[in-house]
């Protein structure tokens, strides 16, 4: 389903929707124009694909001809996941409006509310991002670093015992946003990119089936670089080709290499 932005017709203007919080508070604003001087109410909806329509806010009183800052309180319970997420949300907000003689219209935009004003959320309502902690091959992994850009977006985790200036350990989920690559053609880039940096770099391709390449590499120092490895998981996903992978600064033992593949597998899932 294709929706179009409609934000302005003979009854409102429609200029801004956002969120604020405060401790153990969310608000929604509505910000706009009434240009019909009989309107009597009006509704917001959060407009959803594949269920029913959530209720936002809505007023039953007559609303002034002019510029209007309107301010709702809404229930943090039923609210909270999208905040938990970590990365850019977007959302469809529909907006109902009645005039005294029963009749109705409606308008509907698109917001985006950025990563950067959810950790303030997350910070007000006390709330732990998604995938902020995770528990993996016996301990708990830490959020240490996460982008999220129009061509990729980048998870990193360290042990809890780790700093993300001085690890010695990290997972990634990386996610290149592209369409027309395959994971093939990412894997080519990246053994490319790997050889050209580091010529002496030890690099295997482990298997390629049903879409996803496992691969792994090391090197025992290259210029001024300590030893390192990683095993890395490569497909495609719902939002792009996933580079999914384990890096170590030292080398890797063969059973080490073994186990790491195994759980690379589970971590998508942890996610979830």
């Amino acid at each position: 389903m294709v929706r179009k932005k409609k934000t302005e017709n003979d009854w409102f203007k429609l200029e801004k929707v956002f969120y604020k919080t405060e401790p153990k508070k969310i608000e929604i604003f509505l910000k706009g124009t009434v240009k019909n001087p009989s309107l009597v109410g009006l509704e917001g909806f959060e407009l959803n694909e594949n269920s029913s329509d959530i209720l936002l806010f809505q007023q039953e009183k007559s609303l002034p001809v002019g510029s209007i800052l309107l301010k709702f309180k809404v229930e943090v319970p039923d609210n909270k996941d999208w905040i938990r997420k970590v990365g850019t949300t977007r959302k469809w907000i529909g907006i109902a409006l009645k005039n005294d003689n029963g009749q109705t219209t409606h308008l509907q935009t698109e917001i985006s509310v950025h990563e950067s004003d959810k950790k303030q959320f997350r910070k007000d309502l006390s709330l732990e991002a998604e995938g902020e902690s995770i528990h993996l091959d016996g301990r708990d992994w830490k959020l240490v670093s996460d982008i999220d850009r129009m061509d990729q977006a980048l998870l990193q985790y360290v042990p809890k015992s780790e700093s993300f200036l001085f690890w010695n350990e990290m997972l990634s989920i990386h996610v290149y946003k592209v369409r027309a690559s395959s994971p093939s053609e990412i894997y080519s880039l990246l053994e490319s990119g790997k050889k050209k940096e580091c010529p002496n770099v030890l690099w295997d391709l482990e298997s390629e089936r049903s879409g996803k390449i496992s691969y792994s590499w090391q090197h025992s120092g290259c210029g001024k670089q300590i030893p390192a490895s990683q095993v890395s998981k490569l497909y495609r996903g719902e939002f792009g080709i996933y580079n999914i992978r384990y890096d170590r600064r030292s080398k890797i033992s063969s059973d080490d290499k073994k186990r790491w593949s195994e759980l690379l597998d589970l971590l998508p899932s942890k996610l979830d």
